[in-house]
Formats: C-alpha cells, structure tokens, sequence
C-alpha cells in the first residue's frame, strides 16, 4: 500500500511539473491558442513547409531529442478565413477524412507517408472549422525509410498531441 501511494505521488509531482514547464502559444490575429511541450521550438522559417493558397502559416514547432532514428519531430500549424466548405475541399490526402475529438474541439483527420528510397516522412493533417475560420494542424516525422530498429510513429506523434488537446478558439 505504501509502494502505491509513493508511486501515486511521484506521478503527480512529476506531472504537475511538465504541465508547469509547458509553454504558450496564442495569434491575435486568428485568436487561437494552445499549450506545446517543454523543449519545443517555434520557428520564424515558415518557407520550410508545403504551403496551402488559402491558409495563412502560423507556427512551425520543432521538437529536440526526436529519439533514435528520427530526424525531425514537427508540428505546422495554419489558418485562414475560408468558408466551411472550402476548409473541407482542401486535399492533403487520399484517404477519408475521420473525425477525431481532442479537447473541446473536433477535427477531421487524414493521413499522408511521402518519401523516397532512403527516406519516409508521415504525416497526419487535422482540420477544424470554428467562427469563419479554417485551422490546420500537421503533425510531421521524418526517418529513416528502414531503420535498424523499428521506431514507434503512433508514439512519436503521440509527443505531438499535447497541441492538439490544448488548442482553443476564442
């Protein structure tokens, strides 16, 4: 019993200090915000990244410390003031759209792998239209097309995720 309420509050203190250490992240423009984990960083360079006509770039986060066989750990984030309609006509993958729910907010999700022979870099896009505008979320890896070791994409997107399940529109 004692094992399990040590083991209770080590995974509280630890917790409440890496959602203390959690940074920011708010456009007036837009008025959207969301919190993004320690280590992240924002950059300016938003060139980088593919770009949609109709959504303005954001934010690019680049995550450190990807973990073995990763090269990048990103997230790309976007909006523009488009109608419904055209916020769902904007193609980024094959596949049906799904709709996922974190937070308060639902988006529709799709997934894209591009690369090469040496090289794969999966992508998941998720959408959301709230008040007249169109938000875009890309949550992006880049590694190694055959790794020595087999790497966890559901994990490394899973680092990613504190964006969308704090993203808010006010």
């Amino acid at each position: 019993m004692k094992k399990q309420i040590c083991l209770a509050i080590t995974f509280l203190l630890i917790t409440a200090g890496t959602a203390t250490a959690q940074k920011k992240f708010y456009n007036k423009e837009f008025k959207f915000g969301f919190t993004y984990p320690p280590g992240a960083r924002v950059n300016k360079a938003l060139d980088t990244v593919d770009q949609t006509t109709d959504l303005t770039p954001l934010a690019y986060l680049d995550m450190p410390n990807t973990g073995r066989g990763l090269y990048q750990l990103a997230a790309y984030i976007s909006a523009g003031n488009i109608t419904s309609t055209a916020c769902k006509a904007l193609s980024t993958a094959e596949d049906t759209p799904v709709k996922k729910r974190f937070g308060t907010i639902t988006f529709a999700k799709t997934a894209y792998v591009e690369g090469g022979m040496e090289s794969s870099h999966p992508r998941e896009y998720y959408r959301a239209f709230q008040g007249g505008t169109c938000y875009e979320v890309r949550l992006m890896l880049s590694m190694d097309k055959y790794p020595k070791n087999p790497i966890n994409t559901n994990a490394a997107f899973a680092r990613l995720y504190p964006i969308l399940r704090t993203f808010y529109v006010r």
